[in-house]
């Protein structure tokens, strides 16, 4: 499993009315327990005229040799006139596809308070460890 990475991908435009935006994706490992890890996972999108970050906590754990699936929570933040933090929950997996690359696949949901709903994104990105 990889303890820190660094990478690029894009958010399709696929789920409500995000636009296609380009994704520099990282991963930092926190701390070791048992068979989990905890990491944050920052990135930061751009598209459609808006900058967008992403900074959730995650737990994962190994599935064999290049799978390792996470699950987490944290926080959003848009610049898209609202500019709130917003509660997140985040999954995904990381598959090794290379002796120091990744592909990372995840799902966020995200609350937007302010005008009572639910966004949601699916982000992929390929990473190098570092």
């Amino acid at each position: 499993m990889p303890d820190y990475y660094l990478g690029l991908g894009v958010r399709p435009e696929l789920i409500g009315n995000d636009s296609t935006a380009l994704v520099i994706d990282s991963k930092a490992k926190i701390a070791t327990l048992g068979d989990f890890t905890l990491s944050t996972r920052p990135s930061v999108l751009f598209g459609g005229g808006i900058t967008e970050t992403r900074l959730p906590i995650t737990a994962e754990v190994p599935l064999g040799d290049s799978f390792f699936p996470y699950a987490g929570v944290g926080f959003a933040y848009n610049t898209d006139g609202r500019e709130r933090i917003e509660a997140m929950v985040t999954g995904g997996v990381d598959i090794r596809v290379g002796k120091n690359l990744y592909v990372d696949v995840n799902l966020n949901v995200i609350s937007e308070d302010g005008i009572a709903d639910v966004d949601a994104d699916f982000v992929f990105s390929l990473n190098y460890r570092l």
